[in-house]
């Protein structure tokens, strides 16, 4: 089986999906990443190991850094840059998207569910685009295939909010109601990887301290969480 992760910025995957990741991969499954931007917009590092011109090519470094370890075998960088994608036609983006389908035929795409769980505009563009795409590359293909949105459950965000983590600088996270999240991915063998890949965002390493600490409050094993959000054809599910 082939994934294809569709994400924003380096560290996205990383950091909503790389236990699931490495889950497929272990298990001897392909998985391909589209990358809209490198990150030059993000944080420099605490002390800083980047300067605002020089970020976009370390980020770029962490990211494959980070591949390295939960098995991404290849990475295409669609060049965009950070902060941008909002002012961007969404049919641009999906054009080349659904080309990169096309070409590697994928069983499974995964992508941030509508609102980029951050709010982030990047991250809701990025959804977007990517669930377009999607529903043109599932009607061009004979075989069964399937797209998930990656999601935050309402009930983790309000465990995070009472214990004083709040991520709102893009908006106040929404969160995705536990009902509608169709698939929970059990991660907790290969968290210790999941935070080897985490940690290879040094530049981002405070957004990655933040986000240890919030999954630390969560009692009970380590789950990575998604909505199916289209298919071809029915069957089980490929998560």
């Amino acid at each position: 089986m082939k994934v294809v992760l569709v994400f924003a910025h380096p560290d996205d995957e990383t950091f909503t999906s790389s236990g699931t990741i490495i889950n497929l991969t272990q298990k001897g499954h392909t998985a391909k990443l589209i990358m809209a931007t490198k990150g030059e917009a993000g944080m420099l590092g605490n002390p800083p190991v980047a300067t605002k011109k020089t970020l976009g090519k370390i980020r770029e470094r962490e990211l494959k850094k980070a591949a390295k370890v939960t098995g991404i075998s290849q990475i295409y960088f669609l060049d965009y840059l950070d902060g941008t994608l909002d002012t961007i036609h969404v049919e641009e983006i999906e054009k080349r998207i659904t080309s990169i389908l096309k070409k590697e035929k994928p069983d499974l795409v995964i992508t941030f569910e509508k609102n980029g769980i951050s709010m982030h505009p990047d991250h809701k563009v990025i959804s977007k685009a990517t669930t377009l795409g999607f529903k043109k590359y599932m009607s061009s293909v004979n075989k069964r295939v399937q797209l998930y949105h990656v999601c935050l459950p309402i009930t983790y965000l309000k465990i995070h909010h009472a214990a004083g983590y709040k991520y709102e600088y893009f908006g106040k996270m929404i969160g995705t109601p536990d009902d509608n999240i169709t698939t929970r991915v059990d991660v907790t063998k290969i968290y210790p990887l999941k935070e080897k890949a985490m940690r290879s965002h040094v530049t981002q390493g405070k957004d990655c301290e933040n986000l240890l600490k919030r999954n630390q409050l969560i009692p009970g094993k380590k789950y990575e969480h998604f909505q199916l959000i289209a298919e071809n054809k029915p069957g089980e599910n490929y998560l």
